[in-house]
């Protein structure tokens, strides 16, 4: 039954009876929380830190503050913290003032700013008014006004400038200043923003603190071209009416809530916390296997996208998104509509995040949580000699939300199923980065030269090749902390004894013992895979308990290491890494990716090699696919859909799912 408690904050909760949807009253406010130690920062703690650092002297008013996040407490102590316990509260800010980045930690239970430290030529996360200035500035120079003279333009304003982060490319000498890249379109009225053209050969070199317009780019003119044939304000000829698809639960849902934000479902109990780069963390994920709570995960999130493009065109190469740590998942969420993002019946919330000039904002419906019967047997059996099959349905819980990065739209789920899985999804939808090129169809004169680096996915529109790297941090904490890696190789192996067989295969397993990327042994032709376990622990059975990364979506960076884009993601090298854990070690591509020139993330903490043989381990397992653009992608990319699964293996001495009671239905035949 799903259970809502007063301190339960902004929860918008739709009853779905027969096709009527009503919508839930929100809850009080009387009491904003913490509720839990690993809750977010409250709008009144926010406000206490900014206080706190003013009465110090180590802010002022022009001050302006990327990030404002909680302060973690020692992993200790969250781990053996009880409900009704005592906890302390801390909050970690990065602030830019006078054109200098520093650092400060806040004691919010004890009321002082415990440090305050500078960190020369460290660039934070772009902030939303540096976004409107550059945009502003680049468009008042009088450089871009004679581009657009040149391009035969005079109505400007018809034309929409979106500054981009500038990527890393030491080469242009731009070094120690806070810079945008700005590229322009034509606004196409109503229609959708995917047919908007951009205007090729041009962009804009802007200092976000300054405004100084420090360069313009002017070079090829390529003709404007039209709303390609067939597009019109429907997009597309509608196709044939459809009757509604209704997801039920007709006795009522199974989800517990419980502050800020807690979840019970099944035999699952985890805590969620919206989080301004990341979007949503994941922390304390337990699965009590009916004899006692058991650790899974300590924590999980997304902690870095790498989105390169793969144009060496200048107005284009830059393009070398670090989506989390230039921008911010959270920052750049999306509300949720019930019926298309999510289902009807699902529980959606509204996210507080913290803003730029030390206050805090609110995007409405910004997470969902539901359960759904996904059409699929948890398993079946049928018994031709009975004429019967037994079965049960399979079921999951859903935690979604979806941040919406310029022209892509990212679905994130962190699926739980009763049989123990974890499934870290995300889907790529939105709209392709496109490129206006003079080649109608690819009989066109210029049309092999205008595809050399991407597709014609309609006429005079080219979307340029790339990649996308999701990392996720996931500190696995399997039946406790002291935990090893482990490979299993398929290994052929010659048959012997009395048999007719030449040949089978065989599992051999070892240990890794060190920190570092996993690479696969391409000499074991069988392939690999790789098990978290617990060699401290044993079942019934005496297997040592662990869990099994069921990999789905492996691909890796093939782009050259010293190219500058690849110097500061180097995570995306390997589709997995091991490291210890380290309170602070956070992101894979450092704390501080936005126009670094080195890389400061996953390679830097496991540089050392230090020993893993019994440890707290953290995994980064990067989801990555190369984008090469289809027609079917245009005007809007259907959802592509990549995954990772965390699966029980030897963890429980049978599957959860055989308690449950299992259907029966008997054919006559």
């Amino acid at each position: 039954m799903l259970r809502f408690f007063a301190r339960m904050k902004r929860i918008w909760v739709p009853v779905f009876a027969g096709m009527t949807m009503i919508a839930g009253a929100a809850l009080a406010e009387d009491d904003e929380g913490p509720f839990h130690p690993m809750d977010a920062l409250t709008p009144n703690e926010i406000t206490q830190t900014v206080k706190l650092l003013k009465d110090a002297g180590d802010v002022d008013e022009k001050t302006r503050y990327p990030a404002i996040t909680l302060l973690e407490a020692n992993k200790t102590i969250i781990r053996a913290w009880k409900p009704d316990d005592a906890f302390t509260r801390a909050a970690f800010v990065v602030l830019r003032k006078n054109g200098e980045t520093f650092e400060a930690t806040v004691d919010l239970t004890n009321n002082k700013v415990t440090s305050f430290t500078p960190k020369p030529d460290a660039q934070p996360m772009i902030m939303d008014a540096e976004w409107s200035f550059a945009r502003d500035k680049f468009m008042a120079d009088p450089r871009f006004k004679a581009a657009m003279a040149k391009r035969g333009i005079t109505k400007l304003e018809n034309i929409h400038c979106t500054p981009n982060s500038a990527g890393s490319f030491p080469g242009e000498g731009y070094d120690k200043r806070r810079i945008l890249k700005v590229p322009c379109f034509s606004s196409l009225d109503k229609l959708h923003p995917s047919l908007a053209r951009p205007i090729e050969g041009l962009m804009g070199v802007v200092d976000s603190e300054s405004g100084e317009v420090l360069d313009v780019l002017d070079r090829e003119v390529v003709d404007l071209p039209g709303v390609p044939e067939g597009y019109g304000k429907t997009l597309a000829k509608p196709g044939p009416e459809t009757k509604p698809i209704a997801m039920v639960a007709p006795q009522g849902p199974n989800i517990e809530l419980e502050g800020n934000l807690e979840i019970k479902w099944n035999r699952w109990s985890m805590h969620a916390r919206a989080d301004k780069r990341a979007g949503l963390i994941l922390s304390l994920i337990r699965f009590d296997d009916g004899k006692k709570i058991r650790d899974v995960a300590y924590q999980m999130n997304i902690s870095e996208m790498f989105v390169p493009y793969m144009s060496p065109d200048p107005t284009w190469s830059y393009r070398t998104f670090m989506d989390a740590g230039e921008f911010g998942l959270g920052y750049l969420i999306s509300s949720l509509k019930p019926g298309v993002d999510c289902p009807p019946n699902a529980v959606f919330t509204d996210l507080v995040f913290p803003n730029d000039i030390g206050g805090t904002y609110t995007r409405p419906q910004a997470l969902c949580i539901f359960e759904r019967a996904n059409g699929d047997p948890a398993w079946r059996h049928y018994s031709s000699g009975r004429k019967t099959v037994r079965g049960v349905a399979q079921t999951e819980l859903v935690v979604r939300h979806i941040p919406t990065l310029g022209n892509y739209d990212y679905v994130v789920d962190y699926v739980f199923s009763p049989q123990g899985n974890i499934t870290l999804r995300v889907g790529a939808t939105g709209f392709d980065a496109i490129k206006s090129t003079a080649a109608k169809d690819m009989e066109s004169p210029t049309a092999l030269a205008d595809t050399t680096y991407g597709t014609l996915i309609a006429p005079y529109t080219v979307a340029i090749n790339h990649d996308h790297y999701f990392n996720f941090r996931l500190d696995l904490d399997v039946d406790g902390t002291q935990n090893a890696l482990v490979r299993d190789a398929f290994v052929p192996t010659a048959a012997t004894g009395s048999t007719t067989r030449k040949s089978l295969w065989t599992l051999k397993t070892d240990r890794y013992a060190t920190e570092g990327p996993i690479v696969p042994d391409h000499m074991a032709t069988g392939g690999e895979t790789w098990r978290v376990i617990n060699p401290n622990e044993k079942t019934a059975l005496k297997f040592n308990p662990s869990y099994w990364i069921n990999t789905h979506h492996e691909a890796t960076s093939i782009l050259d290491k010293s190219d500058s884009p690849q110097m500061r993601a180097g995570f995306s090298a390997q589709t997995l890494w091991v490291s210890k854990f380290k309170q602070g070690e956070n992101w894979a591509a450092g704390l501080y990716p936005n126009l670094s020139t080195k890389d400061e993330g996953v390679p830097a903490f496991v540089a050392d090699a230090e020993p893993i043989k019994n440890d707290d381990l953290v995994l980064w397992y990067t989801i990555g696919f190369r984008h090469a653009p289809r027609p079917e992608d245009f005007p809007i990319l259907p959802t592509f859909w990549h995954e990772v699964t965390l699966r029980p293996a030897f963890f429980f001495d049978m599957d959860p799912s055989m308690t449950f009671n299992p259907g029966q239905y008997k054919f006559k035949e």
